[in-house]
């Protein structure tokens, strides 16, 4: 018969050994969590957390001009377009194409094309501009290396040149292409229409219906007033509108569309 303080001992022992195996258990089971909400982290980036496709804006400093307007477009597919247009130099603009590949990170794209590489940190609504190492670019014109993110839903503050009337491209003999901006500060429309620059107000409404009114022009003939007609005449009868990316329209109730407009970054 085994006596009191032997069977004490086992117990003691017993208990301990249970005790450390719980303890390396937990330990392990902790590792594993860590390493698992590590590797969450890690794979938590710009690449696959950010709607980063569309379009980027930005005013470049510029050492010999009063600034460069520069548009970047990134595209789902992984491919890109870049513009440039020097202000006050000449109303040239330049445009690269090619295609985005990411860092290891998932945060900085490289653009690929012919000539300079060019990197960019992804940012909420926005892009950062890096050196030709993929660095942040110092010194007192570091701010303006800064791109924000075009809201295309929106069809305040952009330059809309006019394409189609009643489902026909249009043409125009004049060097102006008839456009027009709508201003979110006043509410208010301006542009050209082919023969007079004109203005009013407009109201946005639920269900995008828009509505043009107290449309004034200057007064001045030329060869393409009847288009001007036409033109002012669309904006009167238009009732609601729709936008496909960089395509806006204009209709009346539900029939087709009496005007086609594009946007136009550089104008």
């Amino acid at each position: 018969m085994i006596n009191k303080l032997t069977f004490l001992r086992s117990f003691v022992l017993l208990t301990l050994l249970t005790g450390i195996y719980l303890l390396n258990t937990g330990c392990k089971s902790s590792s594993k969590t860590q390493n698992s909400l590590v590797s969450a982290i890690d794979t938590h980036n710009s690449r696959n957390s950010l709607d980063w496709p569309g379009v980027y804006s930005a005013k470049l400093p510029c050492a010999d001009c009063s600034g460069i307007n520069a548009i970047i477009t990134l595209n789902e597919d992984n491919t890109f377009k870049r513009q440039y247009q020097y202000e006050g130099k000449s109303d040239s603009v330049y445009t690269q194409t090619g295609k985005i590949s990411w860092e290891k990170q998932g945060s900085v794209i490289r653009l690929e094309e012919d000539g300079e590489p060019g990197y960019y940190k992804v940012l909420e609504n926005g892009l950062q501009q890096l050196d030709a190492s993929g660095k942040p670019i110092l010194g007192a014109t570091a701010g303006g290396y800064n791109f924000r993110k075009v809201e295309q839903n929106k069809i305040e503050e952009k330059y809309w040149k006019l394409t189609q009337l009643n489902g026909q491209n249009i043409s125009f003999s004049g060097q102006k292409e008839p456009y027009m901006i709508l201003k979110t500060a006043d509410s208010s429309v301006r542009g050209f229409a082919g023969c007079n620059g004109f203005g009013g107000h407009f109201e946005l409404l639920p269900g995008n219906r828009v509505h043009f009114s107290k449309m004034i022009s200057t007064k001045m003939a030329c060869p393409d007033l009847a288009l001007e007609n036409q033109f002012m005449q669309i904006l009167q009868k238009a009732d609601n509108y729709s936008q496909h990316g960089d395509t806006l329209y204009l209709n009346k109730a539900r029939m087709a569309p009496l005007a086609q407009f594009v946007a136009v970054y550089f104008n």
